[in-house]
């Protein structure tokens, strides 16, 4: 492991601990429960495996062009005539809202706005039977540095935790590199977003950077973590 990756992981898992810590506080344990707590993880080190090198198979699926097939989804682009009234439903709930949210700048955009702003793309995932789900988006697009902000959404909730989201990421992350020549792909998320840290590190993104108490969420300054997925040079 080299030190920049040593670096990443370090400032991760102390974040992490941090966290976890503040947490635990909230719950007021007592004594006895905090060692259950401690032996819970000293039980997960103990048996867990050696983490395997992440492979990205999926990206020998070159995605070049609509509609984008993956297992058992397909991303359409987006048509704002046929879609945007569907996209507002999605983004029409608390749920929802957070894929307007920009982390980073805590700025929250309407639909209208996302769709309109040429520097953005956006496709439709479909389950069987060409059901709308969900969309994906590359926002900020630049095409002189080759680099854009993954944002992704399973607006209809009958269908999360099917690994559909997970799916349609992977086609995402493959029609960016391959059609749209992103060197670079990004993503924005909280710091105690535990699982969508392990999904984003399982898809190939590494941490980049931590911002440490950047912005009020709801009242409560949150650190912020950028991942990042830095395409290989062909």
């Amino acid at each position: 492991m080299d030190e920049t990756l040593l670096l990443q992981e370090t400032i991760l898992t102390d974040t992490i601990i941090e966290n976890t810590i503040n947490e635990l506080k909230h719950l007021k344990l007592s004594a006895k429960n905090y060692v259950n707590v401690a032996n819970a993880i000293l039980d997960i080190a103990i048996n867990s495996k050696p983490e395997e090198e992440i492979r990205l198979d999926f990206l020998e699926e070159k995605k070049t062009d609509f509609p984008i097939r993956y297992e058992d989804i397909v991303i359409e682009k987006f048509n704002p005539k046929k879609h945007k009234k569907i996209l507002k439903e999605w983004t029409d709930n608390n749920f929802g809202r957070e894929f307007l949210l920009s982390r980073i700048d805590n700025k929250e955009l309407n639909p209208d706005q996302l769709i309109n702003d040429k520097a953005n793309v956006f496709g439709i995932i479909e389950a069987k039977d060409k059901i709308p789900i969900g969309v994906m988006g590359y926002l900020h697009y630049d095409e002189q540095n080759n680099k854009a902000e993954l944002r992704k959404l399973i607006g209809n909730r009958e269908f999360t935790g099917k690994g559909l989201g997970k799916m349609a990421t992977k086609a995402w992350i493959s029609f960016g590199i391959n059609k749209l020549k992103l060197r670079k792909i990004y993503i924005y998320t909280f710091d105690t977003n535990l699982r969508n840290i392990r999904i984003n590190r399982e898809l190939g993104f590494n941490l980049e950077g931590i911002f440490k108490s950047e912005n009020l969420y709801k009242g409560t300054a949150r650190d912020i973590i950028r991942m990042a997925l830095i395409a290989r040079s062909s």
